[in-house]
């Protein structure tokens, strides 16, 4: 399980490297390592008021970053 999360910070940053950049990759990490991140913590029953707060964040920051996906570089 530890490699597993290490994987999924990781990518975490990546995509905010991404997202920096202004790049659509950036975003489509970021929401793979946002699923990634609720799989893991349904795996492990990880469920408490900070599983439920970032869940939100998360969400909100996802619903902003998909409204200027199309204004992003599509290059890498």
């Amino acid at each position: 399980m530890p490699a597993m999360f290490g994987i999924l910070v990781a990518a975490n940053f990546i995509a905010c490297v991404g997202i920096w950049y202004f790049k659509q990759w950036g975003v489509e990490v970021y929401l793979l390592s946002f699923f990634g991140k609720i799989l893991f913590n349904l795996s492990i029953n990880a469920f408490g008021p900070g599983f439920y707060f970032s869940t939100f964040l998360s969400i909100i920051f996802a619903t902003i970053l998909l409204r200027f996906y199309k204004r992003m570089n599509a290059n890498l």
